[in-house]
């Protein structure tokens, strides 16, 4: 027999708070950190403007186009119907057309590289800020 007295076997088993709170902590963190401001896209302002008038307008101009080619045996510039031998008569044309469309450069095979470095410096020294290199297919 046992006569010892009664003790109370149970061990009062308590939680650490401290880990737990600090773990809801670096998830509240987390959240606001990760969170994006960003207005609805109801708010937000389209890209494309539609605008009938300026549609119109935008839509008639063409990109101008730069051809650098052997013409007659020699390179030049054409640019529409009219020839063009040198840089300086180039931009002088350039200057006169609009500039909201921008203007491609499209150089041949057989013209050397400066020829088409050469139209595209008149095209920036003519005031476009588009200008766009095409390489023509052989």
């Amino acid at each position: 027999m046992n006569f010892k007295p009664f003790r109370s076997s149970r061990v009062h088993a308590g939680l650490d708070m401290t880990s737990m709170i600090d773990v809801i902590f670096l998830l509240l963190i987390y959240f606001l950190l990760t969170t994006t401001y960003a207005p609805p896209e109801s708010h937000l302002a389209p890209a494309l403007r539609v605008d009938k008038v300026a549609a119109g307008r935008i839509a008639d101009l063409q990109p101008q186009i730069v051809d650098v080619e052997i013409i007659d045996g020699s390179p030049g510039f054409r640019l529409g119907d009219q020839v063009l031998r040198d840089k300086e008569s180039l931009r002088l044309l350039l200057a006169a057309l609009p500039k909201d469309a921008g203007v491609f450069v499209k150089g041949a095979g057989d013209v050397t590289t400066e020829w088409a470095v050469a139209a595209l410096q008149a095209c920036r020294d003519a005031g476009f800020d588009r200008v766009t290199y095409v390489p023509r297919r052989r």
